[in-house]
């Protein structure tokens, strides 16, 4: 049968991520058109539908049978991400994965929605795809007016508050890419009108073809209305049916479109002058504007863009590529398409920012700048575009950074991406206030709940502000995004803020390991408490080899132990093994070489060792080693050109660190004053660099402020 050649198509290939609708197609001797019109009439669902519930149950099983953690388990069925893994996870069977295996095995689960979006083989003609836009846009204005209405009338109780779920395609073939760009459109619309919250589509869509009942749905996404819709093209007709429902499940409002593709065009200004008959609110002109603009006319290049954008959270390099990649494609297609732009200028920043080691860094933060400079030439009022200018001056400019950020959240106040930026800011900039950075974190999950990137924000900044009762609700709520060792490390934050202090992790630590002795991660963490609370290198490695030996993936960890307790024979034997060396790909290899040279104080051999044209444009590791060399000039020189350091939410500890090296004492303790964050605390703690300065009243000091044990005491 089909459907068994199929199942056993994907189960050959269950561990490539990249296996897809082209892949299939290939492996069936079928074009992309056929493999997803016989899939869907075998299975009901679409290709990646059809992958993706393959995945999770395999995973399921994995789960049950296997003791791999689920990490292990999300990269052996496909998921290159544990976090969107646990999602997704979540989501299909109604259970986070670390609990789904206490779980009885008749558990009933529902549908996941979040397949992805889009084949870019688009066979319509341009005549066509400019027909589909003009529908999108009638569809736009008549919801936009609509709904706006309804919502600003007296006599209704309900928040401006609505999520836009992304509409169900019922063509014969796949048209799954114009009805994501029909939903996300309106969504963008909707976002830019004063007083109405609208949700992220990021969060939005997790719900796609969900079994879920709207007041459901409204309750996990606080809103007070959901618009859901459906599209059916067909022949020489498109049919649209909109409809707008309240969190009680009252259907406000609905409309059912059907129109000739000839006719559409002409009929618009009737649809439009007839629903404006019926309303007594009146936009304004920019209002109007903005629920009548559609981000391109190109749909070929509007489904290359809705495709290239990532459900992945993880910001992978291969992700970002691809986004650039599909929306470079489009603004071929539509030099004007601002929103695509955005989204290359964005992709550029993400991977200068989050992935430094991997990418060159300034030609990557050179073509953010003139892709986002792009953008507002064409639309001078992107939230996006200015949220990428604020980001590429923290630290060079924070003046100019300010007001940058200002203006995005003031041209979109649900734009969540400029939100959560300006609460960094507000956390990370010269002027920390970290009330008004909860006040931006909470506003930013309110409008992107699903986001775990989001959410472990609006969670460190409550336990910050002094929310613990919040938070570890929030916590209670939110964890089904995360794996178990992301779970096992915010429960810690949680526990810190409790008591005001690490010394009570040790007990609860010890525990699970007397309770699963064979566990590698538990032995893992507590290796990790030992080296940044307590300062205890000897225990940290006692802990760290046994971990080792029974997973070899810790191999690093145990390695990187060998070396800084000066283990330097039994390291370099280790670092020659085959295991190391056929394992690890060669900037691991190096880094690992490097720290062996600079922790035995052989500088000019650690410099030699960054000679590799991999560390071209490496910021820490060459400053470090300066620093250690007490090369005041090539420090100041390295600074300079990288104003912004590595990351934002190491800075501060990276220049203490830096400044300690040179024995600059107040620079160090300056810097120390405003590290923020328990990650870059016990790095603190434990690095090096600090070792000349923990007999010292200030850095003791330090210790007491943030809940550290101070040695001795």
């Amino acid at each position: 049968m089909f459907t068994d050649q199929i199942h056993a198509i994907v189960q050959d290939n269950i561990s490539n991520e990249k296996f897809g609708v082209s892949e299939l197609a290939s492996a069936l001797g079928l074009s992309n058109s056929q493999t997803l019109r016989k899939v869907k009439a075998a299975t009901g669902k679409s290709v990646n539908q059809y992958i993706r519930e393959l995945r999770l149950e395999e995973a399921a099983n994995l789960i049950k049978t296997t003791d791999d953690t689920i990490a292990e388990i999300s990269f052996k069925v496909g998921f290159g991400s544990p976090s969107y893994f646990n999602k997704a996870f979540s989501k299909y069977f109604n259970v986070a994965p670390g609990e789904y295996k206490t779980q009885p095995n008749t558990i009933l689960f529902e549908a996941e929605q979040t397949e992805d979006i889009i084949s870019t083989e688009s066979t319509s003609n341009n005549y066509k795809n400019l027909i589909l836009s003009i529908a999108a846009a009638i569809l736009i204005v008549v919801i936009g007016y609509v709904l706006i209405n309804h919502l600003n009338s007296k006599d209704y109780s309900l928040t401006n508050s609505i999520a836009v779920l992304p509409f169900k395609d019922l063509s014969p073939e796949d048209n799954q890419w114009f009805c994501d760009g029909v939903s996300d459109n309106i969504l963008h619309s909707l976002a830019q009108m004063n007083d109405l919250t609208v949700t992220s589509f990021t969060s939005s869509s997790t719900f796609r073809d969900s079994d879920k009942q709207i007041p459901e749905i409204a309750k996990e996404l606080d809103v007070s209305y959901i618009l859901e819709g459906s599209v059916t093209l067909y022949n020489n007709k498109v049919k649209i049916i909109a409809q707008l429902i309240d969190a009680n499940d009252n259907h406000v409002w609905s409309k059912e479109y059907n129109e000739n593709f000839e006719n559409i065009i002409s009929v618009q200004n009737n649809v439009a002058q007839e629903v404006m008959k019926q309303l007594k609110f009146t936009l304004s002109p920019k209002e109007e504007k903005i629920l009548e603009h559609y981000p391109t006319k190109n749909m070929e290049a509007y489904s290359l863009h809705l495709k290239g954008r990532s459900e992945d959270e993880d910001i992978q390099v291969r992700d970002l590529e691809l986004n650039i990649k599909m929306n470079k494609k489009a603004v071929a297609l539509d030099s004007s398409f601002s929103q695509a732009y955005a989204e290359i200028a964005k992709s550029y920043f993400q991977l200068s920012y989050y992935r430094p080691d991997s990418v060159n860094v300034f030609d990557c933060r050179n073509k953010s700048s003139y892709y986002l400079n792009k953008t507002l030439e064409l639309d001078s009022d992107n939230a996006i575009a200015w949220t990428i200018k604020s980001l590429l001056s923290f630290h060079v400019d924070w003046k100019q950074a300010k007001v940058y950020i200002d203006k995005a959240v003031t041209l979109n106040p649900n734009e969540p991406f400029a939100l959560d930026t300006r609460g960094t800011y507000y956390t990370y900039g010269p002027n920390r206030d970290l009330k008004k950075a909860l006040k931006d974190y909470r506003r930013a999950f309110k409008l992107n709940p699903l986001s775990s990137m989001v959410a472990i924000r609006f969670y460190t900044s409550l336990l910050s502000n002094g929310h613990v009762k919040e938070a570890a609700e929030l916590l209670e709520n939110i964890k089904f995004l995360y794996y178990e060792e992301l779970v096992y490390l915010l429960n810690r934050k949680l526990t810190v803020a409790k008591n005001k202090s690490y010394t009570t992790l040790l007990a609860e630590s010890k525990s699970r390991i007397e309770a699963h002795p064979d566990k590698p991660l538990y032995y893992l963490m507590l290796a990790d408490e030992y080296e940044g609370i307590w300062q205890d290198d000897e225990k940290c490695l006692e802990n760290m080899k046994k971990a080792y030996e029974l997973d070899s993936n810790y191999i690093i960890g145990y390695l990187n132990l060998l070396i800084k307790t000066e283990r330097y024979e039994e390291a370099s034997v280790l670092m020659n093994s085959d295991t190391f060396q056929s394992k690890f790909e060669k900037k691991i290899r190096l880094n690992m070489l490097w720290w062996y040279y600079y922790r035995q104080k052989k500088y000019t051999k650690a410099l030699e060792v960054l000679e590799d044209s991999l560390y071209a444009n490496e910021y820490l590791k060459h400053t470090y080693t300066f620093a250690q060399m007490g090369n005041r000039k090539k420090v100041d020189s390295m600074n300079k050109r990288y104003p912004w350091g590595r990351t934002v939410l190491f800075w501060h500890e990276n220049k203490a660190t830096i400044h300690a090296a040179l024995k600059d004492r107040d620079s160090m303790y300056f810097y120390l004053e405003n590290v923020y964050g328990d990650q870059s605390i016990q790095n603190v703690s434990c690095r090096i660099e600090f070792d000349p300065y923990r007999h010292e009243e200030r850095f003791k000091a330090f210790l007491r402020k943030n809940y550290l044990p101070v040695p001795g005491e």
